[in-house]
């Protein structure tokens, strides 16, 4: 904030704004304003003086000169007849009318109580300062974009809650629509209470909180069933481990161990034939097979 040669504007005696990408409103508290100071309004501000808590007067983009009769402040002034340096608590708030984003995320449930991840973006803009400053609450000398996020995010929850609460997860995607309209109906009725225009709102993210489920959706989408969904997320776990039976897992055999890994010294005698492929073992059964019933004509032949 500056207040060069009795000059207000959020420009400071370096050049820098103080008015960033973020910041919805800036104050600056006990301006020493006097009858001949000029107010500088940049062209994406609004600037909204309060004289002892009560606004006296809302500034478009401009320079105002406060000792103008026309003026709100200075009528304000006339009334007590004093022409000095203002004895009482005044405060210029610069409120920022550029486009800003704002995104809220938190999570919910299905109807079958699964937890859900969501993430919205909105995209809005201050209209009226004066709603806005008196609907809002800051104890800084600014109010950003994070602030506004807080203040909006329960209004949001409610909204996407009361569509997915009723919703079934594999019916989730396919209601999207709806999650996106009820966020922006609530979202537009609630803004324009507080003086912001809400211009347009999407749903960014949508998802099970927990990562199997996640992944099991994922590989659905891809086209497949439930259960090779389901053996491609434990064949994803088990190649994580280094698991040589992932593969099998994916495929849908029966997962085992080759002989030539795990080392079988200390092992039960019968365990390492569990670990011979099922290929392997039908193998070995029919030329077991074939072996008993050789013995078996040699003997009969004798």
């Amino acid at each position: 904030m500056s207040i060069r040669a009795q000059v207000i504007s959020t420009i400071d005696e370096k050049g820098i704004d103080q008015m960033g990408p973020d910041d919805l409103i800036v104050k600056y508290h006990s301006v020493d304003v006097r009858t001949r100071s000029r107010l500088i309004v940049y062209s994406n501000q609004k600037a909204v003086v309060r004289i002892q808590g009560q606004i006296q007067g809302v500034f478009d983009p401009g320079a105002h000169d406060l000792q103008t009769p026309a003026n709100p402040i200075s009528q304000f002034f006339a009334k007590f007849q004093y022409a000095g340096n203002v004895p009482w608590e005044v405060e210029v708030l610069f409120a920022s009318t550029a486009r800003h984003e704002a995104r809220s995320e938190g999570i919910t449930q299905t109807k079958e109580l699964v937890p859900m991840r969501y993430q919205v973006a909105y995209y809005f803009m201050i209209t009226d300062p004066v709603k806005f400053i008196n609907a809002v609450q800051f104890s800084g000398f600014k109010y950003t974009v994070e602030d506004f996020k807080n203040y909006v995010s329960p209004i949001v929850d409610q909204a996407v809650s009361q569509v997915l609460n009723l919703v079934s997860l594999n019916e989730v995607y396919a209601n999207l629509h709806k999650v996106t309209d009820a966020v922006t109906a609530s979202l537009r009725s609630f803004l324009d209470e507080v003086g912001v225009h809400l211009i347009t709102c999407r749903i960014v993210r949508l998802e099970p909180e927990d990562e199997t489920m996640r992944r099991v959706v994922q590989f659905m989408a891809l086209g497949l069933d439930v259960n090779t969904a389901i053996r491609a997320r434990l064949a994803e776990i088990m190649a994580q481990r280094s698991d040589p039976a992932a593969t099998n897992m994916m495929l849908g055999g029966v997962p085992y161990y080759p002989i030539y890994i795990l080392p079988t010294a200390g092992m039960p005698s019968g365990l390492p034939q569990l670990m011979v492929p099922p290929t392997q073992q039908r193998q070995q059964s029919q030329q077991g097979g074939s072996s008993q019933s050789s013995d078996f004509e040699i003997s009969g032949g004798g």
